[in-house]
């Protein structure tokens, strides 16, 4: 019992350290990040959390593209037109994700860049502006115009660049993992400071938050200007935020846990310009999600490791299930409130402390049989080592009445030859007689009921349930007969008589069950059937077949294998039995696997 303590103790401390060791070095965050999005799913579909006031999205998408004959790096008029009418709407603040021009095109057309310059500085001089560049070439961002940038303040500058997960889904906006210099700050990052909104480092972004995202496309923005309906843009952007985002179909697109996109609900991948008004929604909303503290998400894993302790059974794996539906509750309400809670980390602890205890004690389970077996194997037979072991033998249970067919083996004349020898030899004589007995016995189902001087009992059928028992006890009489031939040839050799045995097979119903007191018990059979088939085996002495059956064998073998019909013989104490003789060949070669 001590030992097995030390064992849990020692187990419990082994688990705890595994635990901490694979969430030390994030060996289970892919797990948690797919957990992460799936609840993010769950809640979204739920119902999205309510934002104060939606970001406006004027998106420059397909339909632009289409109806503009210009090429989109030469739009500067419509870009210029489009932020001239957005001064005069006062939104809060205006991002441009959307590429801007690298240079100067009045090269190529004169005059081109003045309408995009003045409207840069007419929306400068009325709200904040904050222009967002994408990756350029070889890690760096993409520049601007210096015109431009002069135009725009080099202070409203920030980065469109996103970083993808391991497993290429995009959950953040922090790019320090992905880009090494020009860390400007991402869009939606500058434009919530603008508007006095900080985010977190660590922070994921809440895809949680607001309904599908829609916006205005760029030609209906430029049609309400161009016909006099200004007001109707004014009044859609006045006070809010804003974002020009770049919705053209050779836009790279990103993986999303959700679909964001209104016009195209059901793909879970959008334009970088999409992500960034998730985040900057998240920013404007609750915030971003921030992890747990460590030292909370440590916490909780030694809570749930607990679960090594006490044995695995119905409470237990509903404990284990109740533990993960609550771990689950919890979950989605913090990542509700805005807190992200490794769920895929902390249900592995749990799984793996329910599993290491039901391994460790199956593991326990077979060391004990293995040692009862080496403890037993020469104190019972195979048969009844595995029924108790299998749990079909249970001491303190009652006796059962079945069906049993019964053998009785005995050495002939063995007083007589003990007289002439020694102890010892006797002993060695009979050891190796029953060795070879046993063996013949067990490789056809029985079991060594017990051994009583010179000879045996047998039973076939108990505790191992066999099919024909009655079949059995006979191959089994004729491998007996078959390894004795072999055992005299031996014994011959070696200048020793040989031995001549008698066998009685009979079948019926028995009482079978444990004998005996507390400190001592054996498993036996009894019954009238145990005595009758010790009867029959003193009839080979007198009628001349080395194997006796009742009729009751006979039958039940279809009266088949060279059997021979004795008719009644008086049995000494009873009615006279109706008897068969055989007297099997002993060139028949045994077939089972395993013996010799």
């Amino acid at each position: 019992m001590l030992r097995q303590q030390r064992e849990i103790i020692l187990g419990f401390v082994l688990l705890c350290a595994l635990a901490l060791g694979l969430m030390a070095a994030r060996t289970l965050r892919p797990l948690d990040l797919y957990l992460y999005d799936v609840q993010t799913r769950w809640l979204r579909a739920l119902g999205p959390g309510a934002l104060p006031q939606d970001v406006v999205v004027i998106g420059l998408d397909e339909g632009a593209y289409e109806s503009i004959p210009e090429p989109s790096a030469l739009w500067h008029r419509y870009l210029g037109e489009l932020m001239a009418g957005l001064a005069a709407g006062r939104p809060a603040v205006v991002g441009v994700a959307a590429p801007l021009p690298v240079r100067s095109y009045d090269f190529l057309v004169k005059g081109i860049d003045a309408p995009l310059l003045e409207g840069v500085r007419q929306l400068r001089s009325t709200v904040p502006l904050v222009l967002g560049q994408p990756m350029g070439l070889e890690g760096h961002l993409r520049p601007i115009a210096p015109e431009l940038l002069e135009a725009a303040g080099r202070q409203g500058l920030s980065s469109l660049v996103l970083c993808e997960d391991r497993d290429g889904v995009v959950r953040r906006i922090n790019q320090r993992r992905c880009i090494d210099e020009d860390r400007n700050p991402s869009l939606a990052d500058q434009m919530a400071k603008v508007l006095g909104r900080e985010s977190s480092a660590r922070g994921l972004i809440d895809y949680t938050v607001g309904g599908p995202i829609e916006y205005i496309p760029l030609q209906t923005a430029l049609g309400w200007l161009r016909q006099g309906q200004a007001q109707r843009l004014h009044s859609l952007v006045q006070g809010r935020v804003v974002v020009i985002a770049s919705l053209l179909p050779h836009e790279t697109r990103y993986r999303l846990p959700v679909a964001l996109a209104a016009w195209d609900q059901d793909s879970r991948s959008g334009p970088a310009a999409l992500v960034h008004v998730q985040a900057l929604r998240s920013l404007l909303g609750r915030g971003l999600v921030d992890p747990v503290q460590p030292a909370l998400t440590w916490s909780l894993a030694l809570a749930l490791a607990l679960l090594w302790f006490g044995r695995n059974g119905w409470a237990k794996t509903l404990a284990l299930v109740a533990t993960l539906g609550l771990l689950l509750g919890v979950s989605l309400l913090a990542l509700w409130q805005g807190w992200y809670l490794p769920l895929g980390s902390l249900t592995a602890v749990a799984a793996l402390a329910f599993i290491a205890r039901l391994a460790w004690e199956s593991a326990r389970h077979y060391r004990e049989k293995q040692l009862l077996r080496s403890a037993f194997a020469g104190h019972v037979s195979p048969q009844v080592m595995r029924a108790i072991l299998g749990g079909r033998l249970q001491p303190d249970a009652d006796g059962q009445h079945c069906r049993v067919t019964i053998l009785f083996a005995d050495i002939r004349g063995f007083t007589a030859r003990s007289e002439k020898s020694t102890p010892e030899a006797m002993i060695s004589l009979l050891n190796r007689y029953y060795a070879e007995m046993s063996a013949a016995i067990h490789g056809h189902g029985g079991a060594i009921d017990k051994f009583i001087g010179d000879g045996l009992m047998a039973t076939f059928g108990v505790p191992q349930p066999l099919e024909a028992p009655e079949r059995n006890a006979l191959e089994a009489a004729q491998d007996m007969l078959v390894r004795l031939a072999r055992l005299n040839t031996e014994l011959q050799a070696q200048g020793q008589e040989p031995l001549a045995i008698g066998i009685g097979v009979h079948a019926g119903e028995v009482l079978a069950g444990y004998v005996g007191t507390r400190k001592r018990r054996d498993f036996t059979v009894i019954g009238d059937p145990v005595n009758t088939a010790s009867r029959l085996e003193a009839l080979s002495k007198t009628l001349g077949y080395p194997v006796i059956c009742s009729h009751e064998v006979a039958t039940a073998v279809g009266q088949a294998g060279g059997l021979v019909d004795l008719g009644p013989q008086a049995v000494k104490g009873r009615a006279d039995v109706h008897v068969w003789g055989w007297n099997p060949p002993l060139t028949q070669r045994l077939r089972r696997k395993g013996r010799t």
